[in-house]
């Protein structure tokens, strides 16, 4: 009975037991994944990172931190956006999103925060309605990360360009319906009410006959008593 191949090993399309990298073959590499195998030989072969590889895995937008290539804000974005060009195409149910808007007074750029509940199963808070050069954006959730050029990390985000686009038109939609009720609770409390409307009408009215009554004559002096 033949053995079974170690973790760095699996079997290929033609039916071949290979090595593989973090359960990759060489011909499946990104280039992420190729900076890391740079970096795992340099500690095989002299028990450190060498400096030419931590320049080269700099210069592609990462970071060598507890042994892992992490990539730097901003590279993640490029990151999922080459994700979402090479996720194959499906034609699924679009997903059913509530949501719930909390507009605040302008702080700098922020203008509100969002919940979105997923297919009523799951919620996902503290989105952020944002002003931009670009007009309203959704900002995702996030939580500070001091390995963040910004200081911050998503902690969710959409992974296809659809959802991506559906997702933030629901959170913008909402933010605008959420301003006109607001808009129109604020001008509902300016407006009078009917009756002060009739009472202010009728005190018009009676400034308006006063001055249109004739003027009672005087009489005259020396008119018999």
């Amino acid at each position: 009975m033949p053995r079974a191949a170690p973790l760095r090993y699996k079997m290929d399309g033609n039916g071949k037991i290979r090595s593989t990298f973090h359960g990759k073959f060489p011909e499946e590499f990104n280039e992420r994944d190729m900076l890391a195998f740079a970096a795992d030989t340099d500690l095989l072969l002299t028990g450190k990172v060498s400096g030419e590889t931590l320049a080269a895995i700099h210069a592609a937008g990462y970071d060598y931190q507890v042994g892992a290539v992490i990539p730097r804000p901003g590279k993640e974005e490029i990151d999922m956006t080459e994700q979402e060009m090479k996720a194959p195409a499906q034609e699924a149910a679009p997903l059913k999103l509530d949501v719930s808007v909390r507009a605040i007074q302008p702080m700098g750029n922020l203008l509100g925060f969002a919940s979105v509940k997923f297919n009523d199963c799951f919620v996902v808070e503290d989105f952020k309605i944002l002003q931009t050069d670009k007009g309203l954006y959704v900002g995702m959730p996030s939580k500070p990360d001091k390995t963040s050029r910004t200081g911050y990390r998503d902690t969710a985000k959409p992974i296809t360009g659809d959802f991506r686009k559906q997702l933030q038109g629901a959170v913008l939609e909402a933010y605008s319906a959420e301003i006109g009720r607001l808009r129109a609770v604020a001008a509902a409390q300016e407006r009078p009410s009917i009756k002060g409307q009739l009472e202010a009408g009728a005190k018009e009215a009676a400034k308006e006959n006063a001055a249109l009554a004739p003027k009672k004559e005087r009489p005259a002096k020396g008119a018999e008593r």
